[in-house]
């Protein structure tokens, strides 16, 4: 049973912090989402960190919910030099679906918001590390203001997966 386990363990490990350059303690692995906070931080070149999460992303949490076997991770860092380093990870995508492009929306949690900002602009974009400048009103959605990630799919072009920032 150990063995079936340390698999995916360690891809979710590598997951969560191929982003992260800095020594963060990790919050509790059944947290719905942890928000982490470094702010002596500058190795990654865009000053201390203000905001540091991993998201977990589910159909669940769409608006109207969507039933798949798909999940994902968003892992977003936001620097005080408004940098915005992203990663988001989708997995058990349908046959014959296909990933399309995933943002930070703003709207509180049961209602759907316009865009505000790209993560994956294209499909081969998921699973890599993303930078983004953010322009101000970007910079305080995400460390202040009601927001979410969401990816969206060929067979489910409004969102396939959801998850809350807050």
């Amino acid at each position: 049973m150990k063995k079936k386990l340390f698999a995916p363990l360690l891809m979710l490990s590598i997951a969560i912090f191929s982003c992260q350059k800095s020594n963060v303690k990790a919050e509790d692995p059944s947290a719905k989402q942890s928000e982490l906070k470094n702010d002596n931080d500058e190795s990654n070149g865009g000053g201390p960190n203000v905001l540091n999460m991993v998201i977990k992303l589910s159909g669940d949490n769409e608006v109207p919910a969507v039933t798949t076997p798909t999940k994902g991770l968003a892992h977003l860092r936001v620097s005080t030099s408004k940098k915005l380093y992203s990663k988001v990870i989708v997995q058990k995508v349908e046959p014959g679906d296909a990933l399309r492009f995933s943002h930070v929306h703003a709207g509180a949690a049961g209602t759907n918001g316009p865009v505000r900002i790209f993560l994956c602009h294209t499909p081969d974009d998921f699973g890599k590390n993303i930078v983004t400048d953010l322009t101000d009103e970007q910079y305080d959605l995400l460390v202040n203001g009601a927001a979410y990630v969401n990816a969206h799919s060929n067979f489910y072009p409004p969102g396939i997966v959801r998850g809350q920032i807050r």
